[in-house]
């Protein structure tokens, strides 16, 4: 696999959390996505991905370099947006464009105002008098114009509504169509990001709880909706976010490729049905004790 990027037992310590042990890679030409709830450590890794913050310990390896030799270089390449962005916000809008000017090689003026004319940011509006879409805008508009080969976005979708939401997704899709560049988003739901994302990375209480591709997470993890008696005891034990039902339960089962063939009698006689799950269904069944 041509990763773009790799990281190996990343953690950090603050005095009330600690990120743990993080491992992973992001293929080139790929959309990863990193999920959980709020205060799991989402924001933190993004951080360490974009050298915002110094890792305690574990390796960082970005196109093949580290920070720690070619820090200027990698983030030439990178379009970062954080969940907080550092705009001067006294400014006007085009103002906040001179250091990405100043600083990135490939920068690219005419996109970042033809941008801004898409998303219907004024150029000679002041940053603090956007609201809170705009200003997530005013970051993607600055993260597309320099020609990067990956994108850190944090929270991208927060506050932004439905059409400006697809509007994204379809942006994030064209960007690794040429299948070189690749993107890294997290986010505390999955605000349609499920529908682009190739990989997916569940943390919670600063540790990664699961990490797979997401067809095939969710060509395993499926509800089961099954009638009193139907299910043998071991099975029964092994659904998650079990709720009643006025003619039944349900739960998710983490392995259906693993229970079919236990399941099969009992789904021929209709005791038992199986629905397909998204993302959302089985993050909250991870959260709540699973």
């Amino acid at each position: 696999m041509d990763a773009i990027l790799e990281a190996r037992d990343l953690t950090k310590r603050y005095e009330d959390f600690t990120l743990r042990n993080v491992s992973f890679e992001v293929p080139r030409g790929s959309i990863m996505g990193f999920f959980g709830p709020n205060g799991a450590g989402k924001t933190t890794l993004m951080k360490l991905l974009a050298s915002q913050v110094p890792a305690g310990s574990g390796t960082l390896r970005v196109f093949g370099l580290s920070y720690g030799d070619r820090e200027v270089e990698i983030k030439n390449r990178i379009g970062y947006v954080p969940q907080e962005p550092g705009f001067y916000w006294g400014k006007p809008v085009r103002y906040n464009a001179r250091y990405p000017a100043a600083f990135f090689e490939r920068w690219d003026g005419g996109r970042f105002y033809s941008l801004l004319d898409e998303f219907g940011i004024r150029r000679e509006k002041k940053v603090k008098h956007l609201s809170r879409g705009q200003k997530t805008l005013l970051s993607l508009a600055l993260a597309f114009s320099h020609e990067a080969d990956l994108l850190l976005l944090d929270e991208p979708a927060a506050g932004l509504d439905m059409i400006l939401r697809r509007r994204l997704l379809d942006e994030l899709r064209a960007f690794v169509a040429d299948g070189e560049r690749s993107v890294v988003v997290s986010s505390h739901i999955t605000d349609g990001l499920d529908e682009i994302t190739d990989h997916v990375l569940f943390l919670d209480g600063g540790s990664l709880v699961l990490r797979a591709e997401r067809d095939e997470l969710l060509s395993r993890w499926k509800r089961i909706h099954f009638k009193e008696g139907a299910l043998e005891p071991g099975v029964a034990r092994a659904l998650l976010d079990v709720r009643k039902h006025p003619f039944g339960s349900s739960g998710l089962c983490a392995d259906f490729p693993a229970l079919r063939a236990q399941l099969e009698p009992a789904m021929a006689s209709g005791d038992v049905r199986v629905e397909n799950v998204g993302l959302d269904d089985i993050l909250v069944a991870l959260v709540k004790g699973a």
